[in-house]
């Protein structure tokens, strides 16, 4: 059962490291276009343009802006959530790791209570035998 619950968290850990990878590849994409954008603009901008087109190229950039913001914040929610998902995963491998030593101990300690045992059974068959003579 500890074994259950330490794979169930690690799937949703690597979940969530996954999803923090698209997020953070999103958020660079972004990045990045916005930035080709802005080079472009500048480029563009150096021979003149119109009072239009430059409201546009504006408030393009402002959208980009907002969705880097908001993808921003998507990825700090997202690195919380692996944050969680990591210390559950934690939590439950110390777990499964107090039980795998108390099986262990038990085991061991089954093994020295018959080998005693199986100890007492010869002494008491030498001793019987040693009585009979």
């Amino acid at each position: 059962m500890a074994e259950n619950k330490e794979a169930a968290a690690a799937v949703k850990m690597n979940q969530s490291f996954q999803e923090q990878r698209e997020s953070l590849n999103q958020l660079e994409t972004l990045q990045g276009y916005r930035d080709d954008y802005v080079a472009q603009f500048k480029s563009k901008g150096k021979d003149g343009m119109a009072a239009s087109r430059l409201l546009e190229y504006q408030a393009f950039v402002q959208k980009l802006d907002r969705a880097i913001e908001e993808q921003t914040k998507a990825v700090q929610g997202v690195r919380a959530k692996v944050g969680e998902h990591q210390q559950a995963f934690k939590k439950t491998n110390s777990r499964k790791k107090v039980v795998e030593k108390l099986i262990k101990r038990t085991k061991q300690q089954e093994q020295a209570d018959m080998g005693r045992q199986e100890q007492n059974e010869a002494d008491d068959r030498v001793f019987k035998g040693a009585q009979i003579d």
